[in-house]
């Protein structure tokens, strides 16, 4: 009996030139550009610097179909949009859908390279994020594969970009706009607010034709009166950049201080004189957003004039009127909404809504306060601390139920880890403060800009400090931290808390500001 002849096995070359391993035949990897394609005319179009380690096959991978859609891609290329496709959209987007990640960026990915190349950049480092945790302490470029891989795919999307812009084909634009969403979400994996909130201005520059405060307010004047008939890309890009523009409210970067507290910002009249009527959840968050904006930007433009004597109080109350009224008509016009909708069915929908009422009552407690420069204010409001915690406990444990395990490091929305922060560094009841505290470390993820252990960190320093000046478990005014920043050191692991004690006599920016090293964890 004729025996049956086997065939050697022999794995194919992952060091090959591109071309080389699309035709699946074996490259001789001469320097620069193999001899199989310039010996027979073809292209060579060179070799990857960075191979990312084998691993089995992601489940639920569509790899047959990303084959046919994304020709040309190197295996590594594939992997990361995969994974991009089957894990980073649907983690990200936890708490409200998104038109823009789950249609239109993986729509513009098989259009623009420059688009491709960047999602597969945040495929990869997030892969990595998810397995070793996050955010990064720092990019390693010598010993981490996924990190160069990365980084190769960043500039691989810059340079596609600019030969893009050289085209002056008006659908440039679009693409620019998808790769500045697509690169801030990968600068917050990395822990680069300040990359990500530049990236974020030169989208608002792009949207609007305009830069600064004028851009800011237009964007979130076309949010506002979007008309029902517009071009859905546009719409979705103005949702996504006004959501942007409202997480990064609470930040300032300059060099390795971050500040917290939102920057000074101009209000347009047509933003404070809106009829609300809603007819989805997504469209009540849109509309939310640009607000929740407004209203943190108010009370920084607060502080300073609250203090200068020769201030017009009286015309400062009717602008803080307006802006009440108007969250009063958006949490009415909501409530209406979910009275006359059918019953919320899925963990998603009902999350959402306690979402929704959640961000409600803090920017209520926010507006409520902002006119007192005492911090013995915020003892009046413990009824509603204790509410934000008990909704943060009740999302969070509905995500754990719907996630298990499979809980993403990051997500597009500013959800819980706002308002448990602010429940630590301005609630002084220690029970309350302490849950929300013990929350914030069960959560270990980022929101956008809001990173849980960042708050976490700062939290504690604050409690300490308070700790040390409480008189018979009261803390009184004078030992209650007003404002803080945090400076990091270049180990990324040691940081120093700058911080002003409260005094509501004392004038803007006159307290002593206070260091306090520490070991951020």
């Amino acid at each position: 009996m004729e025996r049956k002849k086997r065939r050697l096995y022999s794995p194919r070359s992952r060091t090959g030139c591109r071309t080389c391993r699309t035709r699946r035949i074996k490259c001789d990897e001469s320097p620069g550009l193999c001899n199989n394609c310039t010996s027979t005319g073809r292209k060579c179009d060179g070799y990857d610097f960075t191979r990312l380690p084998r691993v089995g096959r992601l489940p639920n991978s569509p790899e047959f179909q990303l084959r046919i859609n994304l020709p040309g891609m190197s295996s590594d290329e594939r992997r990361c949009f995969t994974y991009f496709q089957t894990h980073t959209v649907p983690r990200m987007v936890g708490f409200f859908d998104s038109e823009l990640w789950q249609r239109l960026v993986l729509q513009m990915s098989q259009a623009e390279t420059a688009v491709c190349h960047a999602v597969v950049a945040l495929g990869a480092l997030h892969e990595d994020s998810e397995a070793k945790g996050m955010p990064l302490q720092k990019v390693d470029l010598d010993h981490n594969d996924h990190h160069r891989f990365a980084l190769e795919q960043y500039s691989k999307a810059i340079a596609a970009l600019q030969r893009r812009l050289q085209s002056n084909d008006p659908q440039a634009r679009l693409a620019v706009l998808m790769c500045c969403v697509t690169f801030i979400f990968f600068e917050y994996l990395q822990g680069n607010r300040g990359k990500a909130f530049a990236h974020l201005q030169n989208g608002l520059h792009v949207l609007a034709n305009h830069k600064g405060e004028e851009a800011r307010a237009l964007v979130m004047s076309k949010v506002l009166h979007q008309p029902a008939n517009g071009p859905a890309t546009e719409k979705a890009l103005l949702r996504t950049f006004a959501q942007l523009d409202a997480q990064s409210v609470h930040f300032r970067v300059s060099g390795s201080v971050t500040t917290l507290g939102a920057q000074n910002g101009y209000l347009a009249a047509d933003l404070l004189d809106q009829d609300y009527s809603f007819n989805s959840l997504e469209e009540v968050k849109d509309k939310l957003d640009p607000f929740a904006s407004i209203v943190f930007r108010f009370r920084t433009t607060c502080r300073p004039l609250l203090r200068n004597p020769q201030t017009d109080i009286f015309q400062l109350s009717i602008q803080h009127q307006k802006i009440r009224t108007q969250l009063m008509n958006h949490i009415s016009a909501f409530e209406s909404f979910i009275s006359h909708s059918p019953p919320q069915t899925t963990p998603k929908q009902t999350r959402s809504i306690n979402m929704i009422r959640l961000h409600h009552l803090v920017l209520m407690v926010d507006l409520q306060t902002m006119l007192s420069l005492s911090e013995l204010i915020y003892d009046t409001y413990l009824p509603q601390f204790q509410t934000f915690v008990d909704l943060c406990d009740r999302i969070i444990t509905s995500m754990r139920a719907e996630y298990g395990r499979d809980l993403s490091k990051i997500v597009t929305d500013m959800g819980v880890i706002a308002p448990l922060g602010w429940t630590s560094l301005r609630c002084r009841h220690l029970p309350t403060r302490q849950r929300a505290l013990s929350l914030l470390d069960s959560w270990p993820h980022c929101e956008g800009p809001y990173d849980s252990r960042f708050f976490a960190s700062l939290a504690r320093q604050v409690v300490a400090i308070e700790t040390e000046g409480e008189v018979a478990g009261f803390v009184p005014e004078y030992a209650r931290v007003r404002n803080i920043s945090l400076e990091m050191l270049g180990d990324g692991r040691h940081a120093v808390l700058c911080y002003t004690l409260s005094d509501p006599e004392r004038g803007e920016g006159e307290g002593e500001v206070l260091r306090r090293p520490f070991l951020f964890q």
